[in-house]
């Protein structure tokens, strides 16, 4: 029997709209959230496939005005990129946000919005609910401008998340931001945002939902609202996973049913997949879903080991996906790991550029994450020298 928490809290505030055909309306909805002059903020990529204009078009047939686009967001976004686009928000004389993009896209929108609202650097953002407030830091939070989010990847699910993750360069870490004003007031999922994603950033985005899932629901910070969304999530990801990724611009439902899906996998209560992901993606530039894809299955089978309670939070998941060995961290882990293989993506870090030689640093990063802190299981430096050997 479950037992009743003695603490936990959820919130969500974002309004999500999804279906097909939407774009258009995209003015009209925005409108509803105190948007009026409108800064886009995009990558070329996405750019280049015609979906921002007509994003655009229907920004301006809602009655708004599109006050600028930045389309300068790299795949993985950093301090300097949020604040070139803070200020060309601000020279552009724009009062809201509209993000048309993956995760990167989406949380460099978050981060540039609080900065064109609060002012500062984007390093200084960085933290657990340390954004302004009323009352000497004890209050309300202070709003930021309206901010949207029309995700392009099925995968983040940062179009209604309260958290951000940057990198800065200098340092080379992913900052983490976390607060109830970066929620996005609106999230407008179409399929048709995801019509040209190439199959293997589909497999990879994918398997990000997949990790958000899971460590939603073993993570020591696991609550009712939250089981709920992810169990659901994993059973719309078993049936349209692979057909997103192996049927693409033909599969319309399937492409639907994964932004719905990652939509509601999302939470801020992680674990040790993301704490190894963090910095290889900070250090060696691995792609955030492919760190998390070549993590996940050696995180299972460690976490799963470490007490029947933990074990039969796992045992929840194995059941979605009819895996019903005895040893459940092992099989669902061996499971996981056929599904990667079968999509396509690496299942090793030697194949994405990461030497042994740079475990002591990944290592470090590990430990120094704030997603370490919610894993089942207490995890040390041996545990993640041992779970990068693993992966490598």
């Amino acid at each position: 029997m479950t037992p009743f928490k003695d603490f936990y809290q959820y919130a969500e505030s974002t309004r999500v709209i999804a279906g097909r055909d939407l774009l258009g309306s995209a003015g009209f909805e925005f409108q509803k959230e105190g948007a009026r002059s409108v800064f886009v903020v995009t990558d070329e990529i996405i750019r280049g496939t015609g979906l921002v204009e007509r994003v655009e078009a229907g920004v301006t047939d809602g009655g708004l005005e599109v006050a600028g686009v930045f389309d300068g967001v790299p795949q993985d976004s950093s301090t300097d990129v949020v604040e070139r686009c803070a200020e060309a928000a601000k020279e552009a004389g724009a009062d809201s946000f509209l993000a048309v993009g993956g995760g990167s896209v989406m949380d460099t929108a978050k981060v540039a919005d609080a900065v064109f609202t609060h002012g500062g650097g984007a390093a200084e953002q960085e933290g657990f609910f340390l954004m302004p407030r009323e009352d000497d830091g004890m209050g309300m939070p202070l709003p930021i401008a309206p901010l949207a989010c029309i995700p392009t990847t099925a995968g983040t699910g940062s179009e209604v998340s309260m958290a951000a993750v940057i990198k800065d360069p200098e340092r080379k870490v992913k900052l983490e931001i976390a607060d109830f004003p970066l929620f996005p007031r609106l999230a407008i999922l179409d399929p048709d945002s995801t019509r040209t994603l190439p199959a293997s950033v589909a497999a990879a985005t994918g398997m990000d939902a997949v990790t958000h899932a899971i460590e939603g629901y073993v993570s020591t910070e696991w609550s009712p609202h939250q089981d709920a969304r992810s169990l659901q999530a994993l059973r719309m990801i078993r049936d349209n996973l692979e057909r997103a990724v192996q049927r693409g611009e033909e599969d319309e439902d399937a492409r639907g049913n994964m932004l719905v899906a990652a939509n509601l996998a999302i939470t801020i209560s992680l674990g040790s997949v993301h704490a190894m992901s963090h910095p290889a993606g900070a250090q060696f530039g691995v792609p955030h879903g492919v760190a998390n894809a070549i993590h996940l299955p050696h995180v299972i089978e460690h976490n799963a080991a470490g007490g029947p309670e933990i074990a039969d939070r796992y045992r929840d998941v194995a059941d979605i996906f009819d895996v019903s060995e005895p040893e459940v961290g092992p099989a669902l882990a061996a499971h996981l790991t056929r599904l990667i293989e079968r999509l396509g993506l690496p299942t090793r870090l030697s194949q994405v550029g990461v030497p042994e030689e740079g475990i002591p640093a990944l290592v470090e990063g590990a430990m120094g994450d704030g997603t370490t802190l919610l894993n089942p299981r207490e995890m040390g430096e041996e545990d993640y020298t041992e779970l990068y050997k693993r992966a490598l």
